[in-house]
């Protein structure tokens, strides 16, 4: 059975999930922590929250606007009472074309009885051609 810090990782991954399906770049970064770190499918790479709002405000308004993510079965990791790493397939529906299917690593750190985003590494499966 998971532990409660499990739980809380799932709830606020869950709480993301619902955010980002929203479109909402502002929102996404009440998940991540001030210095979060996040290596996109392509490679790209952002440090802070002002270079993650502007990568998730392209995505929500270039190719994936109006996309849709899920996560079907995650898994949570306990490095130590305050770090962990969630990991779990993905899959986004844009509008129009074909799911992306791939995978997203997070290593999760607790502030303030809340379980943010430090790290986020995401790959599709395969990549796709551009």
């Amino acid at each position: 059975m998971a532990g409660e810090n499990e739980k809380a990782i799932l709830r606020e991954v869950d709480a993301f999930i619902e955010t980002w399906n929203r479109g909402d770049a502002e929102g996404l970064m009440d998940f991540h922590t001030e210095d979060s770190v996040r290596v996109g499918v392509a490679g790209d790479v952002q440090h802070g929250k002002t270079e993650l709002k502007a990568a998730f405000s392209k995505l929500f308004s270039g190719s994936l606007a109006g996309a849709k993510v899920k996560i079907e079965h995650s898994t949570v990791r306990m490095l130590s009472p305050d770090l962990a790493v969630w990991q779990g397939p993905m899959e986004i529906s844009p509008v129009s074309g074909s799911p992306l299917k791939g995978y997203a690593v997070q290593i999760m750190k607790k502030e303030s009885d809340r379980w943010l985003i430090l790290e986020a590494h995401l790959k599709f499966f395969p990549m796709p051609r551009s």
